[in-house]
């Protein structure tokens, strides 16, 4: 590779300069693809534009007329089937196979393809009792879960795993009993959380390990009974909690405000990068010459520009939501247990695919949608093996000449809007904007909501509660409380949220630094350091040398 120099490209969106490394351009090369023309950033976004995670309509299915709960709202152009409809055999997506039309755009033909193949509803495979769930696996008990596998009685919660008694968490794993927390492992009983391990029964704690019985407190290890990092006794710290009225909405807000400030009293990690060799980016451990990537865990090795993956991932390039025993990807979304794949969304246990959607144990497939078990098809039409080697070159030839070969799919093509994308977590856009760059936006229909007045105190909220249309204070959005919901705040005392579901997501969302790092220098020793954090946060950041010698 040392006769490959590092080539800056300018981003067609935002005009600025970015890099294609030696690494990136030999990654390429063994997909023929050109040099990316959108930075990372911008390709994250289009790809995140084509991935909805969290909403859910009532729909009817378009095979069996039963009712369903999909990803796709009623007004959408598209066959919606249920799980078992779309994974049984009673249909075939060939069926709908058409010749490849030299004289249109590619993205023009997909587009029109895709609505007329049925799509699934959504991914919630193996989930009992755990209807209203997407993107998850052996779930039990759980509503508006998603992105998560493996948990019991949780609700509100992405990408939470192998946990229990949960709800409106972002990224917490094996834990138990957990409210309103953020990128938290091993952890039982806790509020209000970010960055902890091995934490129990405590209260607004940041980049805490191995605490317990700890409130309002920063960068601690192996303490208890503490309270904005001041010891107490345990008859004091019982005593001293009380003030702060943890169990009334007023009290948690004003003391989440204080928090906030106090923070920023305390140096900051500059990132979080655990067991790892020549990685850079943040929330990464096990891996491996990883760089530019984000909660990201190993075993992985040779990846860049990636965001949620990990577990036996090799030699992927830009891409989302990948990994389980995958390797050579380039521009996939939420596709795993793969080789050789590029410019896919949803690939399952698949090789050799290329502009795809939703395919399950296939190989060599071009611009094909919802196939099982299937190989050698090009805009889901069969093709012998020699046919598709033979017409396949001509395709790449006519994408290139329109400019389309080596660009994922535009999100003009996106089966979603804008609004209701992963990308509007991260790239957030008002209905304005959205609309001016000629994207979709989802105007919500909303139940008319009850002016109720929600108690203070958790101690004083009645079963009543749970008949209610409740008006996010934010927003305006109506919402509702659900029994088991109800049965959590109380076991925790945990006051009733004046806040949508889908708002305190986009609160969470909010303590997320972002998806790319930036040049700083250690506020200790100087050095100079990348981090998630930026230039603009007013945040103290040290280096990890020197973070771990003043908490050590």
């Amino acid at each position: 590779m040392t006769n490959m120099p590092k080539i800056t490209q300018k981003c067609r969106i935002t005009g600025k300069p970015f890099v294609v490394t030696e690494w990136e351009q030999a990654h390429l090369e063994k997909f023929g693809m050109p040099l990316p023309t959108l930075c990372a950033e911008e390709r994250l976004r289009r790809r995140l534009a084509h991935r909805n995670e969290r909403r859910l309509y009532k729909s009817i299915c378009a095979l069996t007329g039963k009712p369903i709960i999909s990803i796709y709202s009623p007004d959408k152009p598209f066959k919606v089937y249920s799980q078992e409809a779309w994974w049984g055999d009673s249909w075939d997506a060939k069926d709908y196979g058409v010749d490849y039309d030299f004289s249109r755009p590619f993205f023009e033909q997909f587009a029109d393809l895709q609505k007329k193949v049925p799509v699934l509803c959504l991914m919630n495979k193996n989930g009992v009792n755990s209807d209203y769930c997407n993107i998850t696996l052996n779930n039990k008990n759980c509503y508006l879960v998603f992105g998560g596998d493996y948990n019991e009685d949780c609700m509100y919660s992405v990408f939470s795993m192998h946990s229990r008694n949960m709800a409106d968490v972002y990224w917490v794993n094996k834990s138990e009993l957990v409210y309103d927390s953020v990128n938290c492992l091993h952890c039982y009983g806790i509020r209000y959380c970010e960055d902890c391990q091995n934490c129990s029964d405590s209260s607004f704690l940041f980049a805490c390990r191995n605490c317990q019985n700890c409130f309002a407190c920063v960068g601690l290890v192996a303490k208890q009974y503490c309270i904005w990092n001041k010891q107490y006794s345990r008859e004091e710290y019982e005593k001293t909690i009380k003030q702060f009225r943890s169990d009334t909405w007023s009290g948690v807000q004003y003391t989440k405000e204080v928090f906030e400030k106090f923070k920023l009293n305390f140096p900051h990690k500059c990132r979080t990068i655990v067991n790892c060799e020549n990685c850079t980016g943040d929330q990464i451990s096990n891996a491996k010459n990883c760089t530019d990537s984000f909660y990201f865990e190993g075993p992985a090795e040779d990846c860049k520009d990636v965001f949620i993956g990990g577990y036996n991932a090799k030699d992927i390039m830009s891409s989302d939501h990948v990994g389980h025993d995958s390797e050579l990807f380039y521009e996939m979304l939420g596709s795993i247990r793969g080789h050789h794949n590029a410019l896919c969304r949803f690939s399952w246990c698949s090789g050799n695919t290329y502009y795809c959607s939703f395919v399950d144990n296939c190989s060599n497939l071009f611009g094909c949608i919802s196939m099982k078990r299937a190989e050698y098809c090009i805009l889901n039409k069969q093709y012998t093996k020699a046919e598709y080697e033979e017409l396949l070159p001509r395709i790449i030839n006519h994408m290139k000449s329109t400019g389309e070969w080596g660009e994922y799919f535009p999100i003009e093509t996106s089966q979603f809007a804008y609004n209701e994308t992963v990308a509007n977590d991260f790239f957030p856009m008002t209905r304005e904007e959205v609309l001016k760059k000629g994207y979709k936006w989802f105007d919500e229909k909303n139940t008319p909501p009850e002016k109720l007045n929600i108690p203070d105190s958790i101690r004083d909220a009645k079963d009543d509660i749970l008949t209610a249309n409740l008006m996010c204070e934010k927003t305006g959005r109506p919402y509702k409380i659900i029994k088991s919901e109800l049965d959590l705040y109380r076991k925790m005392e945990i006051p009733i949220p004046h806040y949508a579901p889908e708002t305190r997501n986009e609160l969470r969302i909010a303590k997320l630094n972002p998806l790319k790092t930036f040049d700083r220098t250690c506020a200790k020793c100087g050095m100079s350091i990348q981090t998630s954090y930026k230039p603009e946060n007013p945040a103290i950041i040290y280096c990890e040398k020197c973070y771990l010698e003043i908490i050590y």
